[in-house]
């Protein structure tokens, strides 16, 4: 009676674990499964997956792309700043440099990671020469900007004269390429906007010699022209600047006469006449009061000659009056 019980018992096992090998994998067993397999769109049925590669481990240079990439400046420094030390020989050493000039700019210490560039500029050539040399003009724009150099370690000095140096680096490495042509416009720009406005115009008369067919031709030529009236004194020096400015304005009227048309440069050719027939009209007064009359008839009669319909000749008319000097009919009125 016991066996048969026994044998009973072994049959039902046998059953049940034929049962369970016949049912389908559980839910979890076959989701993990077709997480190894694509859906092919053609046939609309499931497909192995290849296998994927395994990801390469990122290098030192790698790693701190990313770290700069996600604005971790001074980790990205540290790390460079072992490596560059550790593998002066790598084949990668430059881009390493590079890569340790772009940490210290991020982390606002300019003049150090110009520094580094500086080194691949030297060094590199191709690519990354034309990189580096790009952020150094990124330097020296951030120094023409009000930026400071931080030397030893913590005093912060104005680094304008800084700025123009690295500019003008640039410029003799690339003559003739669009980077020297925005290293030439970023200088007289800078001169222009803090009022030094005898080199501002030096500056873009360059730029219009070295690229007379460039971007910035018009607006050099105007500015150029600008530059010069200001540096005028005043009616009581000498006019060379309105003179210059008086030909260059002219110059853009001829060339660019849309330009010149919005910046109004014909109303400014005739303030420089009205300006340049004031300051000879002064001297012909000064001649007057200190007791020499035959000396203020010359200019007075100089401004009516050179500067008809001015306010200055009208102003002539009255000194020559003045004198007792007879006016012809046709010169008694403007």
């Amino acid at each position: 009676m016991f066996v048969s019980g026994c044998l009973r018992a072994v049959g039902l096992l046998l059953v049940g674990v034929s049962v369970l090998a016949a049912l389908p994998p559980a839910a979890g067993q076959q989701e993990r499964y077709r997480e190894r397999q694509v859906l092919d769109p053609e046939s609309d049925e499931w497909i192995a997956q290849p296998p994927q590669e395994q990801a390469v481990p990122a290098g030192p240079l790698d790693e701190a792309r990313r770290l700069l990439a996600e604005g971790r400046p001074r980790r990205a420094y540290k790390l460079l700043k072992r490596w560059v030390k550790d593998n002066p020989d790598d084949e990668r050493y430059f881009e390493g440099v590079y890569l340790l000039g772009e940490a210290e700019f991020a982390r606002g210490r300019y003049y150090q990671a110009y520094e580094n560039y500086e080194q691949v500029v030297e060094s590199a050539s191709g690519e990354l020469f034309d990189k580096a040399l790009r952020r150094e003009m990124d330097v020296a724009r951030a120094f023409l900007a009000g930026q400071k150099r931080i030397v030893w370690g913590f005093l912060r000095l104005p680094a304008y004269d800084d700025g123009i140096e690295i500019l003008d680096r640039i410029w003799e490495r690339v003559p003739g390429t669009a980077l020297g042509e925005e290293a030439l416009k970023l200088k007289a720009d800078h001169f222009f906007a803090v009022g030094d406005v005898d080199l501002a115009q030096d500056e873009y008369v360059n730029l219009v010699r070295e690229y007379p067919g460039g971007r910035y031709l018009q607006l050099a030529m105007l500015r150029a022209a600008e530059a010069a009236e200001a540096a005028f004194p005043g009616i009581h020096f000498d006019d060379r600047a309105l003179l210059d400015a008086a030909e260059r304005y002219s110059r853009v009227l001829q060339m660019f006469p849309g330009l010149a048309e919005r910046e109004q440069v014909a109303d400014r050719i005739d303030g420089i006449r009205q300006l340049r027939a004031e300051k000879d009209l002064s001297i012909a007064r000064w001649y007057q009061r200190t007791g020499h009359p035959e000396a203020a008839e010359f200019y007075y009669r100089l401004v009516l000659r050179d500067w008809p319909q001015t306010l200055a000749a009208a102003e002539a008319r009255q000194g020559l009056i003045a004198l007792g000097v007879e006016l012809p009919a046709e010169e008694q009125q403007p």
